[in-house]
């Protein structure tokens, strides 16, 4: 009896062993299976593809889903990294929704796309579309729209609308799109393109930071907020005076998220203008917050926070919002070191207090020893590279042009091309450059 007892449970045993294996070839041949599906090429779809630096693009994208599932259509939208050659080469319709910042720089995801193109890459079957949003003040305005067009239209593809371009997210730019898919593919479009959530802030304090400086006015501005929230990273949009017919500008977050929005603005323009000298105390902004997500912390990693001028702006979000025994190191450069040591005294209580573990500050205009943060960088070249083994974090903000590019020179020289772009593949650079 205790025989046949044993040989039962052997049998159950081994049943059961059996059982959990084919579930688990089960379940292999499914994720390969569905992986198999979302990989396959996408010839009855209309492909959507996004390129976004700030969100605008994506989420013109993503929204554009719904009224072309409504008429009847299969749509697939997707980042244009996450396009394969073979989809797009399989897809007879081609909607591209893309960004372009600083001087005609595509955004950091998409910044491989053509050049991965293959020249022999036949898209003769395809209609493409293509809408750029950019901010004509710079000179390459919608540069990279222009360029993505072209590189599909040399592989074959067929113009089905001429390019189409946004201004600073103006609502008769994006009307006119609308107007030429309603047109196209008989939409309608519904509250779906609704813009994200507005809110109002309350101007409390506009303190000027350079008062005594020759160098264009940079304020520190704080107001009161109700509901709204963002991460350290995160940027704001707003229309000068609230006016919806003007272009929206749009300014790094400076502080962490609570009650108290800051802003670090330098006087330049009409927005600015109005910011730093015509809105008074008590008077309100309405703004909608920017997800910046390829500028967002990378949790319980030692920081190296690199900027210069209203650049503090994004670093001084980051810095309030790091956690206590985290591991800041801030490079920051402005121009005079008598007249534009901006926020001095709270860099200096960060420093003392050991939020931030070193403070280098640059100066192009010493006239003893004249500096830019490249230059910083490229004289504690040790520490960045022990930071940088250690597993930190480079965040850079400001401007592309000038500071932007000489730190990535300094940082592809240092770390070498390949090296520079294993840090990005990594996640590990971060930048939010203008």
């Amino acid at each position: 009896m205790d025989q046949l007892t044993a040989e039962y449970s052997r049998l159950l045993w081994a049943a059961v062993v059996l059982l959990a294996y084919l579930a688990l070839c089960g379940r292999i041949w499914l994720r390969q299976r569905r992986q198999a599906v979302s990989d396959a090429p996408l010839a009855d779809c209309i492909l959507v593809g996004w390129a976004s630096q700030g969100g605008a693009a994506q989420q013109l994208a993503e929204q554009l889903q719904h009224p072309l599932q409504a008429a009847g259509y299969q749509v697939h939208c997707a980042a244009l990294h996450r396009l394969s050659h073979e989809q797009l080469q399989a897809s007879r319709t081609l909607l591209f929704v893309v960004s372009t910042y600083g001087e005609g720089q595509p955004p950091e995801h998409a910044r491989m796309f053509l050049h991965a193109l293959p020249a022999r890459l036949d898209l003769s079957h395809s209609n493409i579309q293509v809408l750029g949003l950019g901010d004509r003040r710079y000179p390459l305005f919608c540069q990279f729209a222009r360029q993505l067009e072209q590189a599909l239209l040399e592989r074959g593809a067929q113009l089905a609308w001429p390019l189409l371009t946004v201004d600073s997210l103006h609502p008769q730019d994006i009307a006119a799109w609308h107007a030429s898919l309603t047109q196209r593919f008989s939409l309608t479009f519904s509250d779906t393109f609704a813009t994200p959530d507005a809110f109002s802030a309350t101007l409390v304090e506009r303190i000027c930071l350079n008062p005594d400086s020759t160098s264009p006015s940079l304020f520190l501005l704080r107001f009161s907020v109700h509901d709204a929230r963002w991460q350290a990273g995160d940027t704001l949009r707003l229309r000068p005076f609230n006016n919806p017919q003007l272009a929206v500008r749009e300014y790094s977050i400076a502080n962490a998220c609570g009650e108290t929005l800051e802003l670090i603005v330098r006087q330049a323009g009409q927005c600015s203008g109005w910011l730093c000298q015509t809105l008074a105390a008590g008077e309100q902004i309405v703004f909608q917050v920017c997800a910046k997500p390829d500028f967002y912390a990378v949790p319980d990693a030692p920081a190296i926070l690199i900027g210069a001028g209203s650049g503090l702006a994004g670093l001084r979000g980051h810095l309030q919002a790091r956690p206590a025994g985290s591991h800041n190191w801030l490079v920051f450069g402005e121009r005079c070191p008598d007249t534009d040591r901006v926020l001095a005294e709270e860099a200096e209580n960060w420093l003392m207090g050991g939020h931030l573990q070193y403070l280098n500050l640059a100066f192009s205009r010493d006239p003893q020893q004249p500096a830019y943060v490249q230059d910083c960088l490229h004289t504690h070249q040790a520490r960045l590279l022990e930071w940088l083994d250690n597993g930190a974090v480079i965040y850079l903000c400001g401007s592309l042009q000038g500071m932007g590019r000489s730190v990535e020179s300094l940082l592809a020289e240092l770390l070498g091309v390949r090296g520079f772009k294993a840090l990005k593949q990594q996640g590990r650079y971060r930048a939010d450059l203008y």
